[in-house]
Formats: structure tokens, C-alpha cells, sequence
């Protein structure tokens, strides 16, 4: 733009143009194909993205990639920097158009995002920065990079210490642009402005009073890694290239790490909290390690180096399905802790209720339970691969609603499964797992929400 550049116009006119839906009160889940990132904001995720992407400790990467990391070949990654660094130009290319050109930055009284701003954020308040930033520095530094990636590419091999490097160069150029430093404390403000008054009402009530700050930062922390997520839905919708989805999963897996240190330093430490707060904070910080890990550890493996696009697609649908309900339905169980006739829809239409979470994990549980049991009994007839599956199955899918110290049981008992060797040393596991099962389906049916909701027991296919 070659005028100054008022960004939270900017994120807004942008919004507008992209999007036929009025704006929403909710952060919505289930995510339209209109509903996608304006450039702004879009722009301003990948410079986020980029801060992160170059550290390996967030890579999903397994054991043995990590133990011979200076051996790996960063072709991969190299290839996916190239291409983001050029979607990063069109958009810049996008908003230096003229029907984007927009009065100076903040120019009045920054009263779109800023009057939106609960007091704990005035610290981040936009009041007051450069009215005068160009992108053409940012541009010029954007193609001085793609070259740079393109020559690597024609090298036998990018080394560990060469793309690392890289990301030196790139994270250094970032930081050193005004431009950039604007738009993402910009973008930033504008998800705080997004997060649902309900929550903010709720952290208002919460004594004492540094647990209410720390809260606010929690449900702004996992609103604006749902905001990530759902730039991630919108590619995931209109077939767009998956593998550029890495360095945002990366992003939410630093700033997940970030949240669960401030559970763990702040939220957990405050003074004279009841049991049932403790327990529901250990609970979700647990749960969400649990889920990131479930993600970064078996999902997202081997999406650099995935060349078929139907297990690309995979990889990124289910990773992002994981961590969008994981996060979701932290945020809800957090807030009814403090509000327990908070309706959960009030935040995410599309939110499964619990008497609907109830019943799909109850009827699950019982067809496993007949399963096992089958198993246990036919194990001389019966391959335990087809029950390895349905294990697995059932820990992708209704695990989640189970409490999060039961997960730990059922981990166990899987890999007892999966590890066995013949009849003589599945039967002993199989026999305890269905014990195992047994009570647990009693406890779960025995909740308060099936009282009008006799189970029918449905058939059992083989």
C-alpha cells in the first residue's frame, strides 16, 4: 500500500469483501466456505507461523527423526517455506490493491477493534502506532526469499543446519519490518476483540482476582487457536494444497505449549482455589496435552514427506478435528466450572451437548464391551487385528468423552492387546480389559442426564 496503512480497517474491509455473512456474536465451528481468513488476517497468521515453524521441537516428528535430525533431509520443509513465502506475496499483491486502500492506521479513534477490548488488554492497545508503514520492504524481503529456497532446492540436500539457518534469515527480516510488527499485534487484538462477552462476563465473577486475569488469558488463548483451526477447515473445504496446513499446526502446538505452561505456573498455584476448580483445571490441561499429543505424535507424522493426496487429506482432517474438539470442549468445561447453566451452543452452535456426548459414549462402550468379550471367548477362531482396530476406533472417537483419568486405563489395556502374542497371553488381558469395561459402562450408565433415556441395547454385527 503505498499510503499508511490502518490494519484493523484493513482486517475489516477485507472480511467484509471475502465473506456474504453477517458477523457473528459465536465463534462458529462448523465454518462455511465464504467464512474463510481475509488477506489481513491471513497475511498476519503466516508471519506468526513463520516464528515458529523453523524451531524442530514443535515438528511432529518421530524418535528417530529427531535422534538423526542432523542427517534429515529439509527438501520438505524447504518446499513448503518457498510456497507459503509466495502465498504471502499474492496476498500483500492483494491488499495494495486499490479498492483496499484505506484511511490512516487508526485514524478514527481505532474504535473497531479497541472499544471491543476488555480492560485487561488496554496493555495491547493499538493507539498510537506508525501511521506511515509501507509493505514494499516486506514484499522486496519476500522475493528476495523465494530465491534463496529455490537454490537450495537445486541442491542435493537441505541440511538440518542450512534450513535452520534459513528460518534465521527469515524470522530476522520479519522482526526487523514495522509493517509486519503492526499487522500481527493488530490481527491479534482483533481476535481478542472476537472472544464471546459471555466469557469475558464469566471471568468477572471469578475470585480471586488473579485467577480471573489468568482465566481471561486461557479462553483467549484457546479462542485464537480455534481461529487457526478454522483457517485450516477453510483449506481443508476448497481443496487447497495440505501441506502448507504444517507450519499453522505448528503455531498452535507452540502456543498450546505456552497455555499449559500458564496452567501449570499460574492457574494451578493460585491460592485457595475449591477442589472441584483444581480438579477441572488439572482435568483440561491434561486432556489438552493428551489430545496434542494424540496429534503431533500419530496424525500429523510424515505430512512433510507425503506424497498421496488422500492420506495428506487424512492426516490434516483428523489432526484438526482432534484439537478443534479438544479445544472446544476445554473452553465449555472450563467456563462451566464458573457457570454450570452456561449453555455450550451460547459459544459454538454446532456444540455437541453432554446428554448427546452421554448417549453416543455409552452405546459405544457397550458395542466395544460385547466385542471384547467375543474376543475373549472366540480367541482361538478370532484374529485380534479387526478388535486392535475397533480399540483404536473407540480412542480416536467417544475416549474423549470419558474423564481424562480414565484414559490413561484404556491406553494400557490397548497396548496389552496389541502387544499380546497368541491365544495363552490375550486371554488374561482380554479378561481384564471386559472387566474393566463392564464397570465402567455400569458407572457411565447410571449418570443423572439417561434418566429418560433407557439404553436399547442394539445388535452387535461380527
Amino acid at each position: 500500500m503505498n499510503a499508511s496503512t490502518n490494519f484493523a480497517e484493513l482486517i475489516a474491509q477485507s472480511r467484509a469483501s471475502e465473506t456474504a455473512q453477517p458477523s457473528r456474536t459465536t465463534h462458529e465451528a462448523d465454518t462455511t466456505l465464504e467464512e474463510v481468513a481475509a488477506p489481513a488476517e491471513e497475511l498476519a497468521m503466516w508471519l506468526r507461523a513463520f516464528g515458529s515453524y523453523f524451531n524442530p521441537r514443535y515438528h511432529p516428528f518421530t524418535e528417530s527423526e529427531r535422534a538423526g535430525i542432523l542427517e534429515r533431509d529439509f527438501a520438505n520443509e524447504t518446499h513448503t517455506t518457498q510456497s507459503i513465502l509466495l502465498r504471502c506475496s499474492k496476498l500483500i499483491a492483494t491488499l495494495t490493491q486499490p479498492q483496499w486502500a484505506v484511511a490512516p492506521f487508526y485514524e478514527r479513534d481505532h474504535d473497531e477493534v479497541s472499544a471491543n477490548l476488555p480492560e485487561e488488554y488496554e496493555s495491547d492497545s493499538v493507539e498510537g502506532r506508525d501511521s506511515s508503514l509501507t509493505f514494499s520492504p516486506l514484499t522486496e524481503t519476500f522475493g528476495d526469499l523465494q530465491v534463496i529456497c529455490s537454490a537450495l532446492l537445486n541442491t542435493p540436500r537441505v541440511g538440518f543446519r542450512t534450513w535452520t539457518s534459513l528460518g534465521a534469515i527469515i524470522e530476522r527480516d520479519i522482526s526487523r519490518s514495522d509493517v509486519a510488527s503492526q499487522l500481527t499485534r493488530t490481527a491479534r487484538d482483533v481476535n481478542k476483540a472476537k472472544l464471546p462477552s459471555v466469557l469475558r462476563e464469566i471471568t468477572e465473577k471469578v475470585e480471586p482476582e488473579a485467577l480471573s486475569s489468568d482465566l481471561l488469558s486461557v479462553f483467549f488463548g484457546l479462542t485464537e487457536l480455534l481461529e487457526h483451526l478454522r483457517f485450516i477447515k477453510s483449506l481443508l473445504q476448497r481443496d487447497q494444497p495440505l501441506k502448507q496446513t504444517l507450519p499453522i499446526f505448528i503455531l498452535v502446538h507452540e502456543d498450546t505449549r505456552n497455555l499449559l505452561d500458564l496452567f501449570e505456573t499460574r492457574c494451578l498455584r493460585a491460592k485457595g482455589l475449591p477442589e472441584a476448580t483444581v480438579s477441572a483445571l488439572d482435568g483440561s490441561a491434561y486432556a489438552i496435552a493428551m489430545e496434542m499429543r494424540k496429534a503431533f505424535e500419530h496424525e500429523l507424522v510424515g505430512l512433510s514427506g507425503a506424497q498421496q493426496a488422500p492420506a495428506i487429506y487424512a492426516k490434516v482432517e483428523n489432526a484438526h478435528g482432534v484439537l478443534r474438539d479438544c479445544f472446544q470442549q476445554s473452553l465449555i468445561s472450563l467456563a462451566q466450572v464458573f457457570e454450570s447453566t452456561l449453555d455450550g451452543t451460547r459459544i459454538f452452535r454446532a456444540f455437541q451437548t453432554k446428554l448427546e456426548q452421554s448417549l453416543t459414549l455409552r452405546r459405544d462402550l457397550w458395542v466395544l464391551l460385547q466385542h471384547v468379550q467375543r474376543a475373549e471367548k472366540e480367541r482361538d477362531r478370532r484374529p485380534v487385528a479387526p478388535l486392535v482396530e475397533r480399540l483404536i476406533a473407540f480412542r480416536e472417537g467417544s475416549l474423549r468423552y470419558l474423564m481424562y483419568k480414565d484414559w490413561e486405563s484404556y491406553e494400557r489395556f490397548l497396548e496389552e492387546v496389541a502387544a499380546a502374542r497368541g491365544a495363552v497371553e490375550l486371554a488374561p488381558v482380554l479378561h481384564r480389559f471386559g472387566a474393566y469395561l463392564e464397570t465402567l459402562f455400569g458407572q457411565i450408565n447410571m449418570r443423572a442426564v439417561f434418566s429418560a433415556h433407557p439404553f436399547d441395547y442394539p445388535a452387535i454385527n461380527p
